[in-house]
C-alpha cells in the first residue's frame, strides 16, 4: 500500500451534487462483517481497505462503520477535521459517568480535548512511572517466585493480572489485589460498551453496579488519604500525587472527583490493552528461539547493571525494537469512533450526519513504505540504520495526532518491565511447544486463553556485561513514537545558558521548584538546612553531564536542598519548569533522556566548533564514537614514545606539549587552547606518539576523546582520506615536522 495524497473533506452544502456513499465490504446476510471482526479485526480493516480504497463500510449487526483508513485518516486527523465534523460525546458521555462526574478525554473534543491532554500527558507520564521501575520489577518477581518447574500458566491471565498489579503501584504506591475482580469486570464492561458492542442498558446490571460502587469507595478513600498525608519520604510521586499537582494551561488543578476518574480511567489501559500487547509479545519472543536468546542475552546485561528507571529500559535496544514492531504487526487499537455531526465528503465519499465513524490507522502500518516485507515481524526493522518505525509517519500504534493516546510511555514502561523481569527470572517456552497464534476479540484483539506459558526452570542472574555508550540525538528522538524533531529541537532552543560564581545559590532548599538545569562546565555543590543552619557537611558534588532540579517540577513541589556553584564557578543551561513539562508531555522524555540529547547538542556544537571544516550534516554519525573527558590540571594526556590510540579535541582549558631534546630534557613545543585538536599524527602515520601533552590550565580540562575506530569514522564522514578534514590534518603534520626541523 503506498501513500496518496487524501482530498480535504468537503462539507455538503444545499448546491452541491450528493457524492456517493462509501462502498460496503462483503459479509454474511443479517450478520454483515460480524465474524470478520470477531476473527481478526486486523485482516477485516486491511482487506476493506485494500479492495475498496481507503474510505468503506463495514456492518455488524445492528452497527454500521463508516471508516477513514490508512493515510487518509490522519491527515484528517492532523487537520484536526474531527473538530469540525465529528463528536465523540454521544459515544463515550455514558462511559466516562461511569467513573464520576468529569469529562473522560475519550469524550471531548477542540480545546477542552487539548487541554485536558497536555495535562493527562504528564500525569500518564513515563517520567511517572519511571521512579517505580523497581517496584514493578519486584512485582514481577513476587508473583513468579514459587512457579514449579513443569508448571504452566495462561498468558492473558498473567498480563491482566501482573498490569493490574504494577498500575496499582504506579497510581497508589500499593497493592489493590482485594480489589482486582470488581476493576477487571468494570473495565471490560467500559470496553465493550464504549465499543457498541454492548448496549447501554449493560450498565444496569446488578452486578456491575456493585463492583462499579465498590471501586467509587476505594478511590475516594485513596484520594483522601493521600490529600491528607502526601508523599512519604523516599517515595516516588505516584499518579495520585501529580494528579494533585499539575495544573492546565488556565492555572487550574484538579478536584478530588477528578482525581477519582483519571486515576481509576488507567486501569483500562493496563487490564485491557496492555494485557494483549503483552500476549502477542510473549508469543512472538517464545516463537522465535533466536529473538528468544538475543533478548535474555540483553536484559541480562542490563540487569547485571541495575534497572532503576525507565532510561535504563530503553537501553534494551532489541527488546524495545521487539516491542515496537509487535506494536506494528499486532495493532492493538484497531480505531477511533466517532459520531457524525455534518454531513463531508472525503476521498470523494459521503459521510452523513448520524454516521457511526471510525478512524483507523492500521492500513499504514502494513504500508510498503516505509515497512519493507510488512507480512513480516521482523524487529530489525526498528533498529539503526532501518528505523522504519521513524519514517514516512506511518507508524501510530497509539493514536494519531492530538488522539494519540495519552499513556503511551507509561503502558511501555510497565511492558517492558514485565517482559524483561520474566526473561531474566524464568526459562520459558510456549505450552504447547507447537501452539499456533489464535486470536480472540472482546472487543479487542489478543491471543486465545489457549496460549499458555511453561516453566523450565528459574535462572540465575549472569555477570555485569557491559552496554553501548551514548547514541546520537537523532537515534534518540527517532525512538520515541509521534516525537516531531522540530518541536524538540524548538524546545531546547529556548534553554538558557546562566553562570554562576562559587559559592552563590542556585536554587535554595524551600523555594517553589521552576526550573531543571543541566551543568555545561564545572561543578556544583548539594546541601541541605539541618536546625535552621546550612549544614557545613556536603550531601553530593555534581559535575559536567549531570542534571538537577527535576525533583518537584512536576509537583510543583518546594525545593529540598540548596545548590551552590562549585570552586571556580559553573555553567548551567536552564530550561524553565514549562518547557521542561512540555518535552515530557509531548515527547515522553525521562529526565536521564532529556539530559543526554541535551548534552548530545553540546557535544556535536564543540565538534564543529573546534573541526570548522567537519561538515554540519555529518556531526551526528561521528558522535556516538565520542566521550567527553574532565581532565584533572597536570593530568599527561598523551606521554610520548608511546602507542597511538587516542585523538582528543580540546573544548575548554589549556594542553602543553612537549618533545624531549638530546639532552633528554622537555622542550616546549606548543600550547594549545580551547577548539584545537591533537593526536592525529600517531593515528595518521601509524607511529608512536612524537610528543607528551599535559593539561596545563589551573581548573583542568575538557575534551572529547575518541578511539582509532572513531577517529577513522570522523575522517570517513568528512569525506574520506581526501577530504578537507584529512587534508587540514596532514597540513599540520607537515607544519609540525617543519618546526622540528628549525627546532
Amino acid at each position: 500500500m503506498s501513500e496518496s495524497p487524501p482530498n480535504r473533506p468537503e462539507e455538503q452544502g444545499s448546491n452541491r451534487p450528493s457524492a456517493p456513499l462509501p462502498p460496503l465490504a462483503k459479509g454474511c446476510p443479517f450478520f454483515g462483517n460480524t465474524f470478520q471482526f470477531l476473527e481478526n479485526t486486523t485482516t477485516l480493516l486491511r482487506r476493506s481497505h485494500d479492495e475498496l480504497g481507503p474510505v468503506f463500510r463495514l456492518r455488524a449487526l445492528w452497527l454500521k462503520y463508516s471508516v477513514i483508513s490508512g493515510f487518509p485518516a490522519r491527515k484528517f486527523l492532523k487537520e484536526h477535521q474531527d473538530d469540525v465534523y465529528l463528536s465523540r460525546k454521544a459515544v463515550f458521555e455514558k462511559v466516562g459517568q461511569q467513573l464520576g462526574d468529569s469529562p473522560v478525554i475519550l469524550g471531548l473534543s477542540g480545546e477542552s480535548h487539548q487541554r485536558l491532554r497536555r495535562v493527562l500527558h504528564t500525569v500518564y507520564s513515563r517520567e511517572v512511572a519511571s521512579g517505580h521501575v523497581p517496584q514493578l520489577i519486584a512485582i514481577v518477581r513476587q508473583h513468579v517466585r514459587d512457579w514449579r518447574e513443569g508448571s504452566t500458566h495462561e498468558v492473558m491471565d498473567l498480563a491482566e493480572r501482573l498490569g493490574f498489579e504494577m498500575y496499582s503501584q504506579i497510581v497508589c504506591g500499593r497493592s489493590l489485589a482485594k480489589n482486582y475482580d470488581d476493576i477487571l469486570r468494570i473495565m471490560n464492561w467500559n470496553m465493550n460498551i464504549g465499543g457498541r458492542i454492548w448496549p447501554f442498558w449493560f450498565y444496569r446490571m446488578p452486578w456491575y453496579q456493585g463492583s462499579r460502587r465498590r471501586l467509587l469507595e476505594l478511590m475516594w478513600g485513596l484520594v483522601r488519604e493521600r490529600r491528607k498525608t502526601g508523599i512519604p519520604s523516599g517515595d516516588p510521586p505516584t499518579i495520585l500525587d501529580t494528579i494533585f499537582a499539575v495544573r492546565d494551561d488556565l492555572g487550574e488543578s484538579f478536584n478530588d472527583d477528578a482525581a477519582v476518574s483519571y486515576a481509576s480511567y488507567g486501569f483500562a489501559g493496563s487490564c485491557c490493552y496492555m494485557s494483549r500487547l503483552i500476549g502477542f509479545l510473549l508469543y512472538e519472543i517464545l516463537s522465535r528461539p533466536e529473538l528468544r536468546q538475543e533478548l535474555t542475552a540483553e536484559v541480562d546485561a542490563h540487569f547485571g547493571q541495575g534497572v532503576h528507571d525507565a532510561a535504563d529500559l530503553r537501553q534494551m535496544k532489541l527488546l524495545r525494537a521487539t516491542y515496537l514492531e509487535n506494536l506494528r504487526y499486532h495493532p492493538v487499537s484497531q480505531g477511533m469512533p466517532f459520531l457524525c455531526e455534518r454531513d463531508f465528503v472525503v476521498e470523494g465519499k459521503q459521510i452523513q450526519r448520524g454516521d457511526l465513524v471510525v478512524l483507523s490507522q492500521v492500513p499504514m502500518a502494513f504500508s510498503e513504505t516505509p515497512f519493507k516485507n510488512p507480512d513480516t515481524f521482523d524487529p530489525a526493522r526498528c533498529l539503526p540504520p532501518r528505523n522504519e518505525h521513524g519514517k514516512n509517519d506511518a507508524f501510530h500504534p497509539f493514536g494519531i495526532a492530538h488522539r494519540t493516546c495519552a499513556a503511551m510511555g507509561m503502558v511501555e514502561t510497565m511492558a517492558m518491565t514485565l517482559v524483561a523481569t520474566l526473561l531474566h527470572e524464568l526459562r520459558l517456552e510456549k505450552s504447547p511447544p507447537d501452539y499456533r497464534l489464535k486470536i480472540k476479540v472482546k472487543p479487542l484483539p489478543g491471543p486465545d486463553s489457549q496460549f499458555r506459558l511453561k516453566v523450565l526452570g528459574h535462572r540465575i542472574d549472569t555477570d555485569r556485561q557491559p552496554t553501548d555508550g551514548w547514541r546520537n540525538e537523532d537515534q534518540i528522538l527517532a525512538e520515541f513514537s509521534g516525537a516531531e524533531h522540530p518541536d524538540v529541537r524548538r524546545l531546547l532552543d529556548q534553554a538558557v545558558r546562566r553562570e554562576f560564581a562559587e559559592n552563590e545559590t542556585i536554587i535554595a532548599e524551600g523555594d517553589i521548584a521552576d526550573a531543571f538545569y543541566v551543568i555545561v562546565r564545572g561543578e556544583v555543590r548539594v546541601s541541605r538546612a539541618a536546625g535552621g543552619e546550612l549544614d557545613s557537611q556536603v550531601l553530593a558534588r555534581l559535575t559536567v553531564q549531570h542534571y538537577f532540579g527535576e525533583i518537584g517540577l512536576i509537583q510543583n513541589a518546594k525545593r529540598n536542598a540548596t545548590v551552590r556553584g562549585g570552586p571556580g564557578g559553573v555553567e548551567v543551561l536552564v530550561l524553565s519548569r514549562e518547557t521542561f513539562l512540555e518535552l515530557l508531555a509531548t515527547n515522553d522524555f525521562v529526565s536521564d533522556e532529556l539530559v543526554r540529547v541535551v548534552n548530545k547538542r553540546l557535544v556535536a556544537d564543540a565538534l564543529m566548533a573546534a573541526l570548522p571544516k567537519f561538515r554540519a550534516g555529518n556531526a551526528t554519525q561521528a558522535l556516538p564514537y565520542f566521550d567527553q573527558l574532565q581532565a584533572v590540571p597536570d593530568e599527561v594526556l598523551i606521554r610520548e614514545g608511546e602507542p597511538a590510540d587516542r585523538f582528543f579535541i580540546l573544548i575548554e582549558g589549556e594542553v602543553r606539549v612537549t618533545q624531549r631534546d638530546a639532552g633528554g630534557e622537555d622542550r616546549p613545543v606548543a600550547t594549545l587552547h580551547s577548539g584545537e585538536y591533537f593526536g592525529e599524527v600517531g593515528l595518521l602515520e601509524a607511529r608512536p606518539r612524537m610528543a607528551t601533552v599535559r593539561v596545563v590550565s589551573p581548573l583542568g580540562a575538557k575534551l572529547l576523546v575518541t578511539t582509532q575506530v572513531g577517529f577513522e569514522k570522523l575522517i570517513n564522514e568528512s569525506g574520506g582520506p581526501r577530504g578537507d578534514l584529512a587534508r587540514a590534518m596532514h597540513s599540520r603534520i607537515t607544519g609540525y615536522a617543519a618546526d622540528t626541523a628549525r627546532g
